[in-house]
């Protein structure tokens, strides 16, 4: 299988099933250009997340812990852990939106990411998607990067607190990933390298399998003393900051003529960390320089990590001449933005608001950088300063910034020991599936995933729960309600049960029907339609019942939480509602993400405040519970068939009086209060028949005098 078949499978993984995915991959594969890719193709509700801020940036999203709040100290992963994180992180409601809204989060450079923090982010996940039991709380999640390169940043005091629980500080090494293997998918043609002989030398170093022969060819480069040509395009790779600024101070001033100082526009929010080149731009003509970012025009003249010379300085340009090509580039300053996820009340799609801009001329001086710094970046001739490597996978990254060994230079020996790979990341590499092996998993994943919408699409249990932890609140502000809150939103618990239930037997019909396969689509798309018949009608009832919600109460807190719980349950079920519309025939799972970013949350006009309301305290006192629930549903179905207001057929207070004075004739319900002869000419013959069935059942009449006979 080749490169292009992994890019492929794994965009299918991403975008068909909801399986979670490792992509990683030798420097050079594609991986940056697979996450702008999946951004674009993905109709899910994504998120963007790096470890470092400048990795953000660049990624174009936001660092993990400011998504995820996440506090800067080592999290322990049990309950008393998980409690202390929960309290310490207290998370907006603007993030806990998003948060709950979120389908796929992707995460860049996972080498960095500790295995503690992405515990850290499962465990709030869990908690505030209310889906305990489901790894990341049923988010998917793309794990991209290189365990090869730079490794997690974790001292020793740290350490001594994590070791009890992780076997290592790798990402793969956290519970949430033990739990949950992702699908482990490594694009394997190098893109930055062709001369195969520095492939396989770079292979052999990841794999800890350095041949002698090999050795001898990384040191033939080896040259204390180079210095590279004041006309040539070489670049130097440090392990410190220090020594880079001090390289490029020292070339900078050995260039005579005028100075020139650019200092950045910075706009909203830009954190000084967060900056991608300097914010005082220090430049000469004849200052060697590398662009920092894409060009931006078609044909594209310049990419991230090109190097040249400038030779022209004006306030708003500067012109670059660069050995490989034959007209000189002009540069304009570009910007690069500071995002913050938000969710669009209207529409709960979950957006990027900008909230600062860096705008800068895109350049860095180009002596020399970081070997931090140039992850990511190729260079066609760079020296290497990596004697005080901290890692292996700093070694690497520096290797492997090189088109060919040739274009290579070496200020220190290559210590066969500094290069060594930890044995665990090598373990890990070994749970890559073989190509048919991964082309079975995807096709076996699909087919899971198509079971798992299908059952979301007629899925109550988060609503149920989600009206449940509304009720909860509720019962501590009860007394504070009018009379008929209770009854009503007791019949409105009760028919999230009963659709439910009738949900949960749908459920098990599709996982006999699934059992064999092929399916027997024309059966499925019969049951399917058969279902979306059933719930629409009842969906609809249940909706109109929370349109037309009878609470009030005179503590403006109190009707807040009722309000919001209720809109909330209300906006979920007509998105339900929506989707099953659309999706019923026929029925596609990945079109579901794309009808749900269509939908628009309807108007609803839910206010139970009100300065007069008329008992504070009294509870409802209904003789027979039980018929004032029918007798409610039966009004809510008629207003929903006839697209009549529910106070034009029967208002609270008369379904009440009818449940506890059991009128079985036209002439006894006359007599109820808000029934005149119209009322009960067209609507009479439905209530009497439901008090009727209600009687026999419960062996319950009256006579004519209106008083109860027991049999």
């Amino acid at each position: 299988m080749n490169n292009t078949d992994n890019y492929e499978i794994a965009l299918s993984f991403a975008l068909q099933t909801n399986r979670n995915v490792f992509l990683t991959g030798k420097a050079g594969t594609g991986k940056t250009t697979f996450l702008h890719h999946l951004r674009k193709l993905t109709n899910k509700q994504t998120a963007i997340v790096a470890p470092t801020g400048v990795a953000a940036i660049n990624a174009g999203g936001v660092t993990l812990h400011s998504l995820f709040q996440l506090p800067f100290t080592p999290f322990i992963p049990t309950s008393e852990g998980i409690k202390n994180l929960l309290e310490k992180g207290k998370i907006r409601s603007a993030k806990r939106k998003i948060l709950q809204e979120l389908e796929l989060l992707i995460i860049d450079e996972i080498s960095m990411v500790r295995a503690d923090t992405l515990d850290a982010v499962d465990s709030l996940l869990r908690h505030l998607r209310y889906r305990h039991r489901e790894p990341f709380g049923g988010v998917q999640v793309i794990f991209i990067g290189d365990m090869f390169q730079l490794s997690p940043v974790i001292n020793e005091e740290e350490w001594k607190l994590l070791s009890p629980y992780y076997q290592s500080p790798y990402f793969f090494h956290s519970h949430a990933i033990s739990q949950n293997q992702p699908v482990y998918i490594e694009l394997e043609k190098v893109y930055r390298q062709e001369d195969m002989q520095f492939v396989n030398i770079l292979n052999e170093v990841r794999n800890n399998r350095l041949t002698d022969k090999s050795l001898q060819a990384l040191q033939s480069r080896y040259n204390p003393t180079f210095i590279p040509p004041a006309d040539d395009t070489y670049i130097t790779l440090t392990t410190h900051n220090y020594k880079a600024d001090r390289i490029n101070a020292e070339e900078l001033d050995k260039l005579t003529g005028k100075t020139y100082l650019f200092k950045a526009m910075i706009e909203g929010e830009f954190y000084e960390n967060n900056y991608p080149t300097d914010e005082n731009l220090i430049l000469k003509k004849g200052a060697k320089v590398m662009l920092i970012k894409n060009d931006t025009e078609t044909p594209r003249r310049f990419y991230n990590g090109k190097i040249g010379t400038i030779t022209a300085i004006e306030e708003d340009t500067i012109t670059l001449e660069c050995p490989e090509d034959d007209s000189t580039i002009e540069v304009k300053r570009m910007e690069w933005e500071n995002i913050r996820y938000q969710v669009d009340d209207k529409t709960k799609q979950i957006e990027e608001n900008v909230i600062g801009k860096f705008i800068q001329f895109p350049l860095r001086l180009a002596w020399a950088i970081t070997i931090h710094k140039s992850q990511g970046l190729t260079f066609d001739k760079a020296v290497i300063d990596a004697g005080q490597a901290f890692t292996a996978g700093q070694v690497y990254v520096a290797l492997s910034r090189c088109r060919t060994l040739e274009g290579m230079v070496l200020l220190s020996k290559i210590n066969p020991f500094s290069i060594e790979n930890d044995p665990l990341i090598l373990e890990h590499e070994k749970q890559k599936l073989l190509p048919n092996k991964l082309e079975q998993e995807l096709e076996r994943s699909q087919h899971t995933f198509r079971i798992f919408m299908l059952k979301l699409l007629f899925d109550f249990n988060d609503k149920l729960g989600q009206f449940n932890r509304l009720k909860k609140s509720m019962d501590e502000m009860t007394t504070s309600f009018n009379e008929e809150t209770l009854p009503y939103l007791k019949n409105i618990g009760k028919q999230l049960e009963e659709l439910k239930e009738v949900a949960d037997k749908f459920s098990k019909q599709l996982d006999r029907l699934f059992q064999h396969f092929p399916v027997n689509e024309a059966y499925l798309t019969e049951r399917i339609e058969a279902a979306c018949s059933f719930f629409l009608e009842k969906i609809g009832i249940l909706i109109k019942t929370i349109a037309d919600s009878p609470a009030t109460t005179d503590s403006r807190e109190n009707a807040k939480v009722y309000n919001e719980g209720m809109k909330s349950l209300h906006e979920n079920l007509s998105l339900q509602q929506y989707i099953m519309k659309k999706l019923r025939h026929p029925f596609v799972a990945e079109q579901y993400f794309n009808f749900k970013n269509k939908f628009v949350v309807p108007d609803v006009k839910i206010n139970a405040y009100s300065k007069t309301k008329a008992s504070k305290t009294k509870a409802i006192t209904v003789k027979y519970p039980n018929l004032y629930f029918r007798l409610l549903e039966l009004r809510n179905q008629i207003s929903d068939n006839d697209n009549i207001p529910v106070y034009l057929i029967a208002a609270n207070k008369t379904l009440v009086e009818m449940a506890d004075s059991l009128p079985l004739t036209e002439k006894e319900l006359l007599q109820i209060h808000g029934f005149g002869k119209v009322k009960v000419k067209k609507f009479g013959p439905y209530f009497l028949d439901v008090i009727k069935e209600f009687c026999e059942d419960h062996q319950l009449r009256t006579n004519e005098e209106g008083r109860l006979i027991l049999d």
